[in-house]
Order: C-alpha cells, then structure tokens, then sequence
C-alpha cells in the first residue's frame, strides 16, 4: 500500500473511534412472587404417571419450573440461553427468579446462581425442556468449564403430554394457543417467541435496557403458565371421564391405550364414539374420530378375548357407517376363522371388496373370496 494512502486511513481511523461499549453493569437477578395455583399442591399420583412422571412419588414442593430465553434455536456453541428463569412453592406463593445476562461476559455468574439455585431442588417442570433448554443449558455449563456444578434432574417435560392430549384438536400446542383454547386465558401485549433474540440483540448494540421488559415479562408468564399447565393436564388424567370435548376425549383414550390401560381407555373411547350431531364441518370431523374411537375399541375388545363385544362394536360400526370397508374386512375374518362359516364370510368378503380403492387390498380380498369359494365347494362336496 503507498505510504501516503496508508498515512490517511490511519488520520481516519484516529479521527473515528469506536463508540464505546455500554456499561450494562453485570448481571440482573429479579424476584417476583404469584398466588399459588389452585390445586398444584394436591396433585394426583396417578394423572403424574399418566403425563409422564417416571420415578417415585412427586412432591411439588422440590420441582423447579424452568424456561430459558435463548440466541437462537440450535444447540451450537453460538446459542446461549441469556435468560432463565425458575419458579417454584415457597410457603403460599409461586416465586419465579429470573437470571439476565446483560452482557456475554455474566454467563459464569449467571450459571452459578443457577447452580446454587437448582442445588435446592430434586427436579425440573419445563416445556420442551427434555429435548431444548436442558440440554442446552448442559452444554453452556460444559464450555464454561462449570460441568462439575451441572446437575442432572428428572424433567418433568409438559410438551409431550400436552400434544397428546390436544394437538388433534387444536393443531399447533404453542404455549399461548394452550394458554387461550385450553386454560382460558391469553397474554396482553405478549412479545412473540421468534422475536426474542433479535430484541436481545438490538439491546447489546444500544445498551437500552427497555428493549428487555417485554423478554422478562414474556419469561416470566412461561414461567408461572407452567404451573397453570401442570394442574390442568393433572385434572384431565385424573378424572378423563368428564372430559367435556369428542376430540380431546380420543386423544386421552389413545394416550391411555399406550400405557396399557385398556379398561380406562376403552371407557374414554366411548365418550367420543358416541354420534356427533349433523350439519357442520365440525360434526363431519367428530364423525370421523367417533369411528376411530369405535375401531379401537373394537381392537381392546379383540385383545382381551371378548368375542361378543367385539361383534357387538362391529355391527354398530357398520350400522353407523364408519370404516366400512375395514369393518368388513374384519367381519369376513371373524366368520371364517373363528365361526368357521365360509358362507357369511364370503358375503362380507365381496361387500369389502366392493368398498375398497387400494390394489393391494383389493388383490388380498380377491385372493380371500377364491379361497372361500373353495372351502364353500368343498363344503358342499363333502354333503
């Protein structure tokens, strides 16, 4: 470069200097106290196994809701987690600490008061937790060279359940969607999730620490939500008969199939089997699942041996016209396997193969009324 040149880059660069950097002054600790959610203390042991509780008997009391406020959304060395927060039973409040960077350079500071805080507790209540902010949180404590502090907790993960439970009907299970459709109640003013880190951006440009309110409300309504959720998902486990929706009724009753409980899943089934009135879109929906609730029914019925109840489902099945073509199909098997005649089954066999539009299907129902019409002949050859 000419010396001449480099002379007047160094005359400019002397004559603009960097603006300094804020000073942000460490890091924030904030502590804030709620009313203590109806019912949290008195939580069913068996709707806790039902949503997910895997070790031995839960005591609210030691269990630390916690939810992060991140960079991004991977779990690469970039991502930090510049917000968390924790909330837990003190006496006869909900306390919800919260713990802000308010510069990269707080994160061992902030980790350590997490340490301390997680040291008095057994485990953790998040919400998408198991797979986001725990491990992510993990990682942070390990490039920090803080992994001896790093504890790990049984996660009592709300996520899971909640979309069991009411991703068919609600589609999205978006904290706030939850928090409006399911617990009756939606945020003002609420700063949306995605927009998150780039206001945490914005404020280490400008040192504003306006720009952080929204964040800090936002986490803290996380926060205290997820007691709200935990008491919701309990009532609904604990007592899934009173379940007023068709939708979330057969969500349960599937979610129960699962864990193997049969009895209690057949008995939920019902209650969105049952025909949905006619006119609406909504009522075709309910239609729908009213068959998907009959046809698993049906398979609980066959499982246990119940040979009756399980005619008994099919016709009803067939009478209402659901899953006809499936319904069938399953008749046709019963009558010549198990009732040994080839004659009914035969029947069933050709109205089955009548409904179907799969070629595979339609080969292997081909395929069942020649072996039929065998047997028939043979039947009747040996009279």
């Amino acid at each position: 470069m000419p010396s001449g040149l480099g002379a007047k880059l160094r005359r400019m660069n002397a004559a603009s200097p960097a603006p300094p950097r804020p000073n942000r002054g460490g890091l924030l600790a904030l502590r804030h106290r709620h009313d203590l959610e109806p019912g949290l203390l008195a939580l069913d042991s068996t709707a806790l196994r039902r949503i997910g509780w895997t070790r031995g008997a839960f005591d609210v009391r030691r269990c630390l809701f916690m939810d992060t406020e991140t960079t991004g959304l991977s779990h690469g060395a970039g991502t930090v987690a510049f917000l968390v927060g924790a909330g837990y039973v003190e006496g006869d409040a909900f306390v919800v600490e919260q713990f802000l960077m308010r510069d990269y350079a707080d994160e061992p500071e902030q980790l350590a008061r997490l340490a301390d805080l997680m040291d008095r507790f057994d485990c953790v209540c998040t919400f998408n937790g198991r797979t986001f902010d725990m491990p992510l949180l993990e990682a942070r404590f390990t490039m920090n060279r803080m992994r001896a502090r790093w504890r790990d907790m049984e996660d009592l993960d709300l996520l899971p359940p909640s979309r069991r439970t009411w991703k068919l009907r609600l589609g999205s299970c978006r904290l706030s969607q939850l928090e409006e459709r399911v617990m009756g109640f939606s945020r003002v003013d609420d700063l949306p999730g995605r927009d998150v880190p780039q206001r945490y951006f914005d404020y280490l440009k400008t040192g504003d620490m306006d720009l952080l309110s929204d964040i800090l409300r936002h986490n803290e309504q996380d926060i205290v939500t997820l007691g709200t959720l935990l008491v919701k998902l309990a009532e609904v486990y604990a007592a899934p008969l009173e379940i007023g929706n068709r939708l979330d009724a057969f969500s349960v009753g599937r979610a129960l199939e699962r864990q193997g409980e049969w009895q209690s899943a057949r008995a939920v089934y019902r209650l969105s089997a049952v025909p949905a009135p006619a006119g609406t879109l909504d009522a075709l929906r309910q239609q729908r699942v009213a068959g998907l609730a009959n046809w698993h029914i049906y398979h609980i019925e066959r499982r246990n041996g119940n040979v009756q109840a399980m005619l008994d489902v099919l016709n009803t099945m067939l009478a209402r016209e659901q899953m006809t073509g499936k319904v069938l199909i399953e008749l046709a098997k019963y009558y010549e396997h198990r009732a040994g005649k080839p004659s009914r089954a035969v029947e069933y066999a050709v109205r089955a193969r009548a409904y179907t539009q799969d070629e595979e299907e339609a080969a292997q129902l081909d395929r069942r009324i020649e072996r039929l019409q065998r047997k028939i002949a043979l039947q009747k050859g040996g009279n």
